[in-house]
C-alpha cells in the first residue's frame, strides 16, 4: 500500500511540474441541488425572482466553463415540474402539492435557459428517497396528502431516520419507471441522472418483500444481499430500456459513492481500506455490472477524498475506475464542498485532481459538487478552473454506441470584416431534419494563426456556439494579426462533422477598394501596376498579393478601359474588383491631298492622270487632320512608283494606265499610328505624237468617237464636252468618273465639283443608312473650322448638294469633313 501511495505522489509531482494541455473533449459538469434548497430555489420567492436566481446560477457556471448541468428535479418523491404522478416540491412553493402562482414550469425553463448557454441539461432524480428525515414526516407542509408516504405507506422502507421506496417491490419499480418515462416523453432532456441513494447503509425490515418475491435467491445473508442488488439491477435495466425505446438519444447515468469494493484484486475492487464504505455491499449497488452490461451510458463515482488520503486515496481510486469502464464513460464526481477543510488545505488539490483525471483515457471529465461551493470559491479553486483548466471550450464526449454518424459540414462560410479587431462568420447550416440524431445542436469555431488548422488540437477551439444559429462574431482579434477559421457542426450527441473551408481574417471580399485613374500616353505606351488603382486594400489586414488583368496600354486603348484588380489574401482566398483606366491622347487622322504638277486643264478629277496630255505627275501631300504638330511623321506604301520629297509629300509619275492605291501611315507625337489611302486613276491618252480624245458632238455628220488630235486642239474639244482617252474604254471610264462627280455622286460618300476650283465648288454626299444627325464642315490644314455647311438629318441613298464659296479661303488645301453617328468622312478641296 505504501509503495502504491508513493508511486501516486511521484506522478503528482510530475503533473505539477509540467503544463497539461486541455483535452478537446471533456465533460465539465455541476450539480445544482434543489433538496432543502441547497443551491436553488428560495421557496419564499416569487416565480419571477426564482427565474432570475436560476439564470444567475446558469450564467455563473457558463462563465466557469461548465458545459453540462445536473439539475435536481425529484429529491424525495416530489416534482420541480407539473406532474400527475407526484406532488409539487415543498422547496419550490413552501407547500408541497401547491402549484406555483403564477403557474410556471421550472423544468422546462431550466432546459431552455441551459441550452441558450450551450450547456447540456440532465434531469437529476433520486429514485428511492421518499422522506428525508422522520422528524418531518408529520409536517403537513412538507408532505402533501398526494405524496407517496400518504398514498402508499406500504411502499416505504424505514432505515434509521430515513424512509425510502422499497426497491424489492415491483410496484415501486413500476412507479419510478413511470416517473422517468413521463419526464422523457414530455421534456427534451439530454439525460436522466440518478444519484447515490439506493439501499441505505444498514438496511433491514424488507423480509416481507423478500418473502413475497425471492426469485430463487437463498435466505442466507449473502443470498439476501444478492437479492437486493438484483432489485436495483432490475430497475436500472428497465429504466435504460425504457429511455432507449422512447428517445434513444437521451443519456442515462448514475453517480454512486466513490468506492465499489475494497480488494487487493483489481478485478474485484479498488485498493482501499476494508473499512471504507463500499456501495456494492453497503448500498447493494453493483455498478460494475451496470457498466459491463451496458445498462448505463456513464458512471460518475463520487470520489470525495483527497490525493494521498489513507484508506481512500483519490490517486488510486481514479485509475481503478478508469480500468473498469467496459467501454462506457467514467466521469469523476469531485468534492468541491471539502476544499479548505481538513486534508483539503492545498490550493493545488482540485487542480491536481483534474490533471489526474485527464491522464486517464476512460475518464472523460468531472462534475463538481456543487454549485454553491463554486460560488464560494474557497482557496480560489473556481478561479483556477475558470482561468487555467476550463479557459478554452471543450466538446462533450461522444457516445459511439448511441450514434456515431457525423452531421454534414457547414457550407458557404463567409467572413466579413467589422473592424481591425472584429470579424463575423456566417455559413449555411445543414437544414431541417426529422432525424433527431442528426439535428445540429451547435457549431465549433476553430481559429489559428496558420492556415493548416489542426482541429484535434483543443487550443484551436475558439468557441462553441450556443445553438444552431449560423453566425458568429469574433471581437478578440489583435490588430495586424492574421487569423484563420474553420467551422464544424455538432449533433445532439456531439458527433462532429468534417471542417468547412478555411477562411481568413484577411479575407478580401469586404476590403478591396479601387479607384478610377487617368493616364496620358507617352512614347506610345502606358504601364500601370495594381497599386496604381488600389485605394487602400494593400494596407488592410494582410493582403498577400495583387495583380491586374491588364497592365500595358497603347494607342488602341485611348479612352476608357475596364480592368480587374485580383487580390489574394494570406489564406489563399481570391477575390476581384473592377476599376476604369482612362487613357488620354490623340490618334492621328491622316488625310491625303492630291494635286497636279502641271495645271493644264484636263477635265479630269484631281486624282486622275491622262498619259500623253497635261500633268504627268501628281503630288500626294499627307497631313494630320487632328494635329498640326510637326512631330507627326509619315511613311508611304507601296513605295514603287513614288518619289519622296519629304516624309509628308511624295510624287507619283506613272508610265502605265491603271488604278493605283497608295497608303500613308502617320505617327504622331504619342507614337500612335493610323493610315489613310488614296486611289489614283491613270488613263492612256497617248496617240503617237498626238492626243487621244473622245469627240462628243454626237451629230450625224460628226458622230462621237475617239480621235487623235494635236495637242493644241485638245482644249477646244474639251470645252465642247469632249474627254481625254478612248470613248469605248478608258475614255468612257474617265468621262463616267468625271460626270459622276458632277452629277450623281454615286462613287464616293463625300465629293466636291469642280475640284480644283478658283471661286466656288459644290459639296455633295450620299449615305447608305438613314442618320438622325450629320454635320458637314470645312477646315483649313491647321484644323481651324472655316465653314459649317450643313447640320441635320440625312435620308438613306439621297444626294445632298451644297454650293460653297471658297474664294475667301486662304491657302491651297482644305478638308471637307462629314460626321455621322458612327463614322467620319473626309474629302480634300483644292483651290487653284
Amino acid at each position: 500500500m505504501k509503495k502504491l501511495v508513493l508511486t501516486a505522489f511521484s506522478l503528482l509531482a510530475t503533473w505539477t511540474l509540467h503544463a497539461q494541455d486541455a483535452p478537446k473533449r471533456e465533460l465539465r459538469g455541476v450539480w445544482i441541488s434543489t433538496h432543502v434548497s441547497l443551491d436553488w430555489p428560495n421557496r419564499t420567492h416569487s416565480p419571477a425572482q426564482q427565474r432570475t436566481a436560476l439564470n444567475t446560477i446558469l450564467d455563473h457556471n457558463k462563465a466557469t466553463g461548465i458545459n453540462s448541468v445536473y439539475f435536481q428535479v425529484r429529491s424525495q418523491a416530489d416534482a420541480m415540474y407539473p406532474s400527475t404522478l407526484e406532488p409539487w416540491s415543498y422547496y419550490l412553493t413552501n407547500n408541497q402539492g401547491s402549484a406555483p402562482s403564477p403557474l410556471w414550469d421550472p423544468l422546462q425553463f431550466a432546459i431552455e435557459e441551459t441550452r441558450k448557454r450551450g450547456m447540456e441539461f440532465h434531469a437529476w432524480i433520486n429514485p428511492y428517497r421518499a422522506v428525508a428525515t422522520l422528524s418531518n414526516a408529520g409536517n403537513p407542509a412538507m408532505y402533501d396528502e398526494t405524496h407517496v408516504s400518504k398514498t402508499h405507506p406500504e411502499w416505504l422502507l424505514t432505515v434509521g431516520t430515513v424512509q425510502i421506496l422499497n426497491p424489492g417491490l415491483p410496484e415501486v419499480r413500476d412507479h419510478v419507471t413511470n416517473v422517468i418515462v413521463d419526464i422523457v416523453k414530455r421534456y427534451d432532456v439530454d439525460g436522466i441522472h440518478f444519484d447515490d441513494y439506493f439501499y441505505p447503509n444498514g438496511t433491514t425490515g424488507d423480509d416481507a418483500a423478500y418473502n413475497a418475491d425471492p426469485r430463487g435467491f437463498p435466505a442466507t445473508s449473502a443470498g439476501r444481499a444478492d437479492w437486493r442488488r438484483d432489485n436495483i439491477n432490475m430497475l436500472i435495466k428497465r429504466v435504460n430500456d425504457s429511455i432507449n425505446a422512447i428517445k434513444p438519444w437521451v443519456k442515462f447515468g448514475i453517480s454512486p459513492s466513490g468506492i465499489y469494493r475494497s480488494s487487493t484484486n483489481p478485478e474485484i475492487g479498488s485498493p482501499t481500506s476494508a473499512g471504507a464504505l463500499q456501495h456494492y455491499s453497503a448500498m447493494f449497488a453493483d455498478t460494475r455490472k451496470w457498466l459491463n452490461e451496458g445498462w448505463v451510458d456513464y458512471l460518475m463515482p463520487q470520489v470525495y477524498w483527497y490525493m494521498g488520503q489513507r484508506g481512500s486515496d483519490y490517486s488510486l481510486l481514479v485509475p481503478w475506475w478508469n480500468n473498469n469502464a467496459f467501454g462506457r464513460h467514467i466521469y469523476i464526481g469531485m468534492a468541491n464542498y471539502k476544499v479548505n477543510t481538513t486534508g483539503w488545505s492545498s490550493r493545488s488539490e482540485i487542480p491536481n485532481q483534474v490533471r489526474l483525471n485527464r491522464n486517464h483515457a476512460n475518464v472523460y471529465g468531472q462534475v463538481h459538487f456543487r454549485h454553491a461551493f463554486l460560488v464560494a470559491n474557497p482557496l480560489n479553486h473556481r478561479d483556477s478552473l475558470r482561468l487555467r483548466f476550463y479557459n478554452k471550450p471543450a466538446l462533450l464526449p461522444a457516445m459511439s454506441w448511441k450514434d456515431s454518424i457525423a452531421p454534414d459540414a457547414p457550407a458557404d462560410v463567409v467572413l466579413t470584416r467589422n473592424s481591425n479587431t472584429s470579424v463575423t462568420l456566417t455559413w449555411s447550416g445543414t437544414g431541417e431534419t426529422s432525424d433527431e440524431f442528426q439535428k445540429v445542436r451547435g457549431y465549433v469555431i476553430y481559429r489559428s494563426g496558420t492556415p493548416d488548422i489542426d482541429t484535434e488540437n483543443a487550443n484551436n477551439i475558439h468557441a462553441i456556439t450556443n445553438g444552431d444559429g449560423n453566425t458568429f462574431t469574433d471581437n478578440s482579434l489583435s490588430d495586424g494579426t492574421t487569423y484563420y477559421y474553420t467551422v464544424t457542426s455538432l449533433d445532439r450527441l456531439h458527433n462532429e462533422s468534417s471542417p468547412s473551408a478555411i477562411v481568413s481574417s484577411d479575407n478580401i471580399k469586404p476590403t478591396i477598394i479601387t479607384q478610377n485613374i487617368t493616364r496620358t500616353l507617352g512614347n506610345g505606351v502606358v504601364n500601370i501596376t495594381a497599386s496604381d488603382i488600389d485605394n487602400g486594400s494593400s494596407d488592410n489586414w494582410g493582403i498577400a498579393s495583387m495583380s491586374l488583368s491588364k497592365t500595358a496600354f497603347a494607342c488602341t486603348d485611348i479612352g476608357k478601359n475596364t480592368v480587374t484588380l485580383i487580390v489574394t489574401d494570406k489564406a489563399g482566398n481570391i477575390d476581384s474588383a473592377s476599376a476604369v483606366v482612362t487613357i488620354t491622347g490623340t490618334l492621328p487622322e491622316p488625310v491625303i491631298a492630291v494635286s497636279r504638277t502641271d495645271n493644264t486643264f484636263t477635265g479630269l478629277p484631281a486624282n486622275t492622270i491622262a498619259l500623253g496630255y497635261g500633268a504627268q505627275s501628281l503630288n500626294l501631300v499627307a497631313s494630320n487632320n487632328t494635329s498640326g504638330n510637326s512631330a507627326t511623321t509619315y511613311s508611304w506604301s507601296p513605295a514603287d512608283g513614288l518619289t519622296a520629297t519629304g516624309n509628308a509629300t511624295t510624287t507619283f509619275t506613272p508610265s502605265v494606265a491603271g488604278e493605283y492605291t497608295f497608303t500613308v501611315e502617320a505617327t504622331n507625337e504619342f507614337g500612335c499610328r493610323t493610315t489613310a489611302s488614296v486611289s489614283i486613276n491613270v488613263i492612256d491618252a497617248r496617240c503617237g505624237d498626238k492626243v487621244l480624245v473622245c469627240h462628243a458632238t454626237g451629230s450625224t455628220l460628226n458622230p462621237s468617237g475617239p480621235v487623235c488630235i494635236s495637242e493644241n486642239a485638245v482644249q477646244a474639244h474639251l470645252r465642247k464636252g469632249g474627254t481625254l482617252g478612248d470613248c469605248g474604254n478608258e475614255g468612257q471610264a474617265a468621262s463616267a468618273t468625271a460626270k459622276s462627280e458632277v452629277a450623281e455622286n454615286t462613287i464616293s460618300v463625300l465629293k466636291a465639283y469642280p475640284n480644283p476650283s478658283t471661286t466656288q465648288t459644290t459639296l455633295s454626299f450620299t449615305l447608305e443608312n438613314k442618320e438622325r444627325s450629320v454635320v458637314l464642315e470645312i477646315f483649313d490644314m491647321s484644323g481651324q473650322r472655316l465653314s459649317k455647311v450643313y447640320e441635320g438629318h440625312a435620308e438613306a441613298n439621297k444626294i445632298y448638294s451644297f454650293p460653297v464659296d471658297i474664294s475667301g479661303f486662304h491657302g491651297q488645301f482644305f478638308n471637307a469633313r462629314l460626321t455621322s453617328s458612327d463614322k467620319v468622312y473626309h474629302f480634300r478641296i483644292v483651290k487653284e
